[in-house]
This record gives C-alpha cells, structure tokens and sequence, in this order.
C-alpha cells in the first residue's frame, strides 16, 4: 500500500469539511425540531464522504491529514448527529433509557471507526468487518426521513426506534463482514441490461426516496449476518472435506506397526 504523503490537499479536505457541515447541521436541525430536515443533512453527508475519497484518489492527492480529518469528520456526522437526532425525535421518550440507548450508538460509532483506521492495509478489502457507521446512519436517518414525511403515527414507532438504534450500534462492532463493494470498477465496461436495470433503480427511488432509501439501508445491513453465515458455511464445508481426504490418505497408508511387521518377516524369510 502506497504511504500517504505529508501536506494539506484543497479538494478533497473542502468534500470533507462539507460532509461535517452537513453533520453539524443535522445536530442543530435535531435541536430544533427539524427531525425531516437534520435526516436529509445525514444523507447528504453521507454522499459528501463518498466523494471526498474518490476526488483524493482520482487527482492523487491522498494524505495523513486528509484521512484524519475524514475520520473526525464521520464521527461527527455518523457517530454523534445520528445519536442526537434519534434522542431528540422518540427516544427521549424512554428517558435514562433512551440517552443510554443514543450514547451506546455514539460509542460504537467511535469504536468502529478506531477499529477501522488500525486495520487499514491489513484488512480483506472486499469486506467490512462490522457495519459501516455511514450505513448505520443511513438507517436511522432514512427511518426518520420516511416517517415524518409520510406522518406515519402508531404506537410501536418509539420501540422500533429504540431497539433499531440498539441494534444498527452493536453491529458497528460486530465481526459480521459487510461487503464494501471496492471490487466494482466503474470503469468496466458492462452490458446494455445493467446500465438499464441501474436507470430503474433510480427511477423507482425518486417516486418515494425516503422509503426506498430506508428499505436499501435496512437490506444492506441484513446482508452481513446473511454473507457471514454463507461465509462460515462454506469454510466448514471445506474443513470437513480437507478432514476426510486426509482420513482417507491415513486408511490407504500402511500403518507403522504394520510395515514393521512385513520387516520382521522379511528379515526372518532372509535368515533362513
């Protein structure tokens, strides 16, 4: 892996400096009351850190700084304004619960982007090994996004709230591998069926995006328990198979014992 060099590049530190904006603003938004408005700005957020990466690496210009910077940057708008925006919109409802409940996402928040940053270049590029704190938010600002625009009201909300933003947290931290999709290269060329089933997506998503977007967020986390177990699945496969090659190597082999025997009677057959 190439070193990150020294230096404060322009570009991509604004993308990022932009996404923390966007983060801050979901805090003030949530303060405020603006739930709708303060879910938006973590999606937005979220598509300015997608992007502060790829402009670093399309002009070259990946440094220690930026990545630093980066990393503050998510905890913010992924860590902390999802937390509050959560607490402020049902779970203050629950009281010590629901701070406590806010607070546990913040803190998995903060582990997983540690986790993160001390596994870089040494970790399986294709996977995530627990959920991303951006698609952590993801669900938790697509959720409030759907139901304040559509004023869905019923009396389970703050329970499936509750427990959501338990449960999205604790799998921050989990080993469940989350694909990272780092292995598509846009710049391949792909069929005409592909370029048209991505034009559909779109379409599908702008006829309702904050339901779309909650149901794309929750699918993708429910992959990693899927992924991971089709994972352990087939290592144990393969471990049973490499057992029972080799216990069938060990039953077509001559024992010790019986080719000291086949010695001894050589030996004897020699003698007279």
């Amino acid at each position: 892996m190439k070193p990150f060099e020294k230096g404060i590049y322009l570009l991509p530190n604004l993308m990022t400096t932009a996404a923390l904006f966007a983060g801050f603003y979901a805090v003030i938004a949530g303060i405020q009351g603006n739930f709708e408005l303060g879910a938006i700005a973590i999606l937005v957020a979220m598509v300015l850190d997608g992007l502060d990466g790829r402009i670093a690496r399309m002009t070259n210009s990946c440094s220690a700084f930026g990545a630093e910077y980066d990393s503050l940057s998510d905890m913010v708008s992924f860590g902390l304004a999802p937390a509050l925006l959560m607490f402020q919109w049902v779970l203050h409802d629950f009281g010590k619960l629901g701070w406590l409940i806010a607070f546990i996402y913040t803190v998995a928040a903060a582990l997983r982007l540690a986790r993160f940053n001390t596994q870089v270049g040494v970790a399986d590029k294709r996977y995530f090994q627990g959920l991303p704190s951006p698609a952590a938010a993801g669900v938790l600002a697509a959720l409030i996004w759907m139901v304040e625009a559509n004023q869905l009201e019923n009396s389970a909300l703050p329970v499936i709230a509750l427990v959501l933003t338990l449960v999205v947290g604790l799998m921050m931290v989990s080993n469940i591998r989350f694909s990272s999709f780092k292995e598509l290269n846009l710049r391949d060329k792909v069929p005409f069926v592909t370029l048209l089933i991505i034009v559909l997506i779109f379409v599908i998503i702008t006829l309702e995006p904050p339901t779309f977007l909650f149901i794309i967020f929750l699918t993708y986390t429910l992959s990693g328990p899927v992924v991971t177990l089709m994972t352990l699945k087939k290592t144990r496969a393969l471990r049973k198979q490499q057992r029972d090659s080799e216990t069938d190597e060990s039953k077509l082999a001559p024992s010790e014992e019986a080719l000291n025997k086949t010695d001894k009677m050589d030996n004897q057959g020699d003698k007279s």
